[in-house]
């Protein structure tokens, strides 16, 4: 049966159409079903999928969100090679389709992962750091030809096959030439973490989960569409800034300092004049995950929460090119 997973106001472009078609031709279904499929429905669009459950990524455990995360770099890398190595709608479209707001986007599917909202992030790109790296190969042969006039060439060249051969016997093979790849970047070295090092903070970081804010009095959640940290090249100060989805946006002064090995991020209140909202003062524990992505708990620190809440956990990496 068909799911509905998420819903998005106005539709998408027909490149998503194309890119998708493209994907399912060229590495099959089950990479084509990776990616949840958009429907036009009263102007808005609606991201579907076929299947008998789902689950957020947010409501799986630990365990299931790395099968999530592992099943999703395996897909997006195997795209990414294709994109490398062949011109068509796939190389064309790839940097952008597969860019999404966070991996709140990201669902169980009977077991499967599902993305929704792909093609729509302006910058964050957090499959993009799931992907394994490893590069497009290309192997080197003889191109393939319709099977009668194949039939006839080696008919008419089996000699000067075999002489070939004999002369080729001696030399050494040709090896595959491989595309460079990029090693991996470390962002949070290990090394500096220890030391306390904030300068290796320089730059803007992307939250990539549990992008929603939610108002104390009422509780609606209200989803983010971009939300980072920029700091300054000391690393001890900047700022942190939520553009929402229903296009209101914030900005706020943040600072920074390590408990033991825990980075600590306090973030001044963030106020959207326009809207007349504000997201309240805030205190970010920071933990290493590894040398890319960071999980940071928020705790509210504000007069104006009248308890204390949950913290909210978000992971924040690197912001893209």
């Amino acid at each position: 049966m068909t799911l509905q997973l998420d819903r998005t106001p106005g539709t998408v472009s027909s490149a998503h159409r194309d890119f998708l078609a493209a994907v399912g031709e060229r590495l099959g279904q089950a990479h084509m079903a990776f990616f949840a499929t958009p429907v036009a429905e009263s102007g808005e669009t609606v991201w579907s999928a076929h299947g008998r459950d789902s689950r957020a990524f947010a409501d799986l455990d630990p365990a299931g969100r790395e099968a999530m995360r592992r099943y999703a770099g395996s897909v997006i890398s195997d795209i990414r090679r294709v994109a490398e190595g062949e011109d068509g709608v796939i190389r064309r479209h790839f940097a952008v389709m597969r860019r999404i707001p966070s991996l709140d986007c990201l669902y169980a599917v009977d077991g499967r992962a599902v993305v929704t909202r792909w093609g729509t992030a302006e910058a964050a790109d957090p499959l993009g750091a799931l992907d394994d790296g490893r590069p497009f190969v290309i192997r080197q042969g003889f191109p393939k030809l319709p099977p009668r006039l194949l039939s006839s060439a080696l008919a008419g060249t089996a000699f000067g096959f075999l002489i070939a051969a004999l002369m080729l016997r001696a030399m050494p093979l040709t090896p595959a030439c491989a595309v460079a790849v990029r090693p991996a970047a470390v962002d949070l070295p290990r090394e500096k973490w220890r030391s306390h090092d904030l300068s290796m903070l320089k730059g803007c970081w992307h939250r990539i989960s549990n992008m929603k804010t939610q108002d104390i009095v009422t509780g609606a959640k209200t989803p983010v569409r971009e939300w980072t940290f920029c700091f300054a090249d000391d690393g001890m100060t900047g700022q942190q800034s939520l553009y929402y989805s229903n296009g209101g946006a914030c900005r706020g002064d943040i600072a920074t300092r390590f408990d033991g090995d825990i980075l600590v991020i306090s973030a001044e209140r963030c106020i959207d004049k326009a809207r007349h909202s504000t997201f309240v003062r805030t205190i970010y524990r920071c933990t290493r995950d590894d040398d890319q992505r960071a999980t940071c708990p928020g705790y509210a620190d504000d007069p104006g929460v009248p308890s204390p809440s949950p913290p909210g956990v978000g992971v924040f990496q690197r912001a893209g090119p």
